[in-house]
């Protein structure tokens, strides 16, 4: 029966998909979360049980099929659409295997660990789908062959997370999501302008190491590239918070925690990122580019970000925040080492995408757990929350020190090799961000050694004030603490949509009740939040120790060797 079925449909079939081989297998880590994600929002489980099975299923099948394609994959590329010269292709090359890599190592304990953190959520089917979902729009990105696939699904990207930011459907969330959207768009017109000035004057819409103009064309309309490449840059750098369109990522805190980690600190915003290494390498020449006002422009951006959002963490009181602010600092050296336009830069830009992403995925689910198990997430309330909570403060630890850059941890080698490869451009600009991203490291310091000490030694003197100090806006003044003014614990308790905004305020559903009688009796989370917590952290240790091959893999692949 099924080969008549075959044989009866195979004359409507068309000619290019007759013709697929093994290149199919490029649409399966798209279609599968794509797919059976959206079933997940429909389908009757009876228990929830099954519903954990189901989806880890569908995440686990895709970083498996995700992790055959990058080590057996077909060489050649897969068309699913083609109209004119553009197409929708997908394609795997060594910058896309980065990237798909990164999804597929971080979704599996990130979805373990969102079903204990999300158990009292009454939104789990809509919070589950489109968290699915979400992990085939990335992979799509990842797997994109031009500059026309990249974009529509990094757009997509924005659909299918917006129903995540405003996951409470309270006022904060919908202000949040409101936010997420004008500046979504609007970045998304500014790559759109990309894409028009890349269709017209180069050679392709596709990705290739070395860019898509020629030196004629170049040497004729080099002044209107260089404007369009500035334009995109600002566009598709949107996402990653950069200035000065870095003000969606601070909003999108009032998301669950799990959403905050995996999609603002790890997915969304490393989009972005890959999205503008594509740009920079893969389509317009940095020959061309390297030493002009479009190079110091974008650059210049990125050191902006970096020094404001490393300042503004630093005097945040309130964990979540302080986190969010840390990532719009750091995410930017990421871009500040795309901007460097060397081999060597994209090769430290890749190195720290990954550090970044492993760090800040830790410090977030440190940051939920805590949460998870007390309701307090402003700085000065996590006196001697260390030895209560010991497993999730030591893996808190060793991901602060990452941050920190502290040896011999993989933020330590990342951050010598952006220096480094700073050093050695030649640009009078990249000279300044290596000072730059120096201060940036001492704020790091100064915004994450407070929460260390004050958690794992309460009485030491000048502690509290020294925390709080470094959290000049906190609760009090309504500026950095979600909410307005009232404290986690206050807008927990009170259970209303707008008292509170982050992971569980409002309807008071996705985290645990807050512990009687205040802080005591409090300790770490069930095994399904610590156990990839603890797997997280360590990831941070042993790529430091062992992170020779990385290297040495992203600096082929930096030439064009891999």
């Amino acid at each position: 029966m099924t080969v008549r079925t075959c044989a009866f449909l195979y004359p409507f079939i068309p000619g290019e998909v007759r013709r697929l081989k093994a290149s199919i297998w490029l649409a399966a880590p798209v279609i599968l979360p794509l797919f059976f994600g959206a079933c997940a929002f429909f389908l009757p489980f009876g228990s929830e049980r099954r519903r954990y099975i189901y989806i880890l299923t569908v995440v686990c099948l895709t970083s498996l099929t995700v992790i055959g394609l990058n080590f057996w994959g077909p060489g050649e590329a897969l068309t699913l659409l083609r109209f004119g010269a553009m197409s929708i292709t997908f394609r795997l090359d060594g910058l896309g295997k980065v990237f798909s890599f990164m999804a597929a190592g971080l979704w599996p304990p990130a979805t373990v660990y969102a079903f204990e953190y999300m158990r009292r959520s009454a939104k789990k089917p809509m919070f589950y789908a489109f968290y699915t979902m979400t992990m085939g729009v990335i992979l799509a990105i990842a797997y994109a062959d031009n500059y026309l696939t990249m974009y529509l699904f990094y757009e997509l990207l924005t659909l299918v997370t917006l129903p995540l930011v405003i996951h409470h459907m309270n006022r904060p969330s919908y202000d949040a999501g409101k936010k997420y959207i004008f500046y979504s768009v609007g970045g998304a017109a500014l790559g759109f302008i990309g894409l028009v000035f890349i269709a017209v004057y180069g050679a392709s819409l596709d990705f290739r190491l070395g860019g898509v103009f020629s030196a004629a064309v170049w040497a004729k309309y080099g002044g209107v590239l260089s404007q369009a490449f500035v334009l995109a840059f600002a566009g598709l750098g949107v996402k990653a918070a950069l200035f000065p369109a870095h003000g969606w990522l601070p909003a999108a805190t009032v998301a669950p925690t799990t959403v905050t980690a995996l999609l603002h600190a790890a997915a969304v915003v490393k989009a972005s990122a890959f999205a503008l290494m594509r740009l920079t390498y893969y389509i317009f020449n940095i020959d061309f580019l390297w030493g002009t006002w479009a190079q110091w422009a974008a650059m210049a951006l990125t050191l902006i970000t970096i020094f404001l959002g490393s300042a503004r963490a630093w005097y945040t009181g309130q964990l979540k925040r302080r986190l969010a602010y840390s990532t719009v600092g750091q995410l930017s050296y990421v871009l500040f080492g795309v901007t460097l336009m060397t081999p060597e830069g994209l090769a430290a830009a890749l190195l720290y995408m990954v550090a970044h992403g492993l760090i800040k995925i830790t410090l977030f689910y440190g940051c939920g757990a805590i949460q998870h198990m007390t309701r307090r997430l402003e700085v000065s309330e996590l006196a001697g929350m260390g030895r209560q909570m010991p497993l999730t403060f030591a893996a808190f630890a060793l991901a602060a020190l990452a941050l920190m850059g502290a040896p011999p941890t993989i933020g330590f080698m990342a951050k010598l090799r952006l220096l480094r490869a700073a050093a050695q451009s030649g640009s009078p600009l990249a000279l300044l961000g290596v000072l730059v991203v120096g201060l940036s490291i001492l704020l790091t310091a100064a915004y994450m050694l407070p929460i260390l000490r004050l958690a794992w030694f309460p009485g030491a003197e000048g502690n509290v004030g020294g925390a709080v100090a470094a959290g000049a806006g906190a609760a009090g003044t309504g500026t950095d603490a979600v909410g307005g003014g009232a404290t986690e614990a206050a807008s927990a308790g009170a259970g209303t949509a707008g008292g509170g905004t982050g992971d569980s305020r409002g309807a008071g559903t996705d985290a645990a009740a807050a512990p009687p009688g205040g802080l005591t009796n409090i300790m770490d989370p069930p095994g399904l939040m610590t156990v990839p917590l603890g797997i997280l952290a360590a990831l941070t240790l042993i790529l430091g120790l062992c992170g020779r091959p990385l290297l040495e893999w992203l600096t082929r692949i930096s030439l064009g060797l891999a």
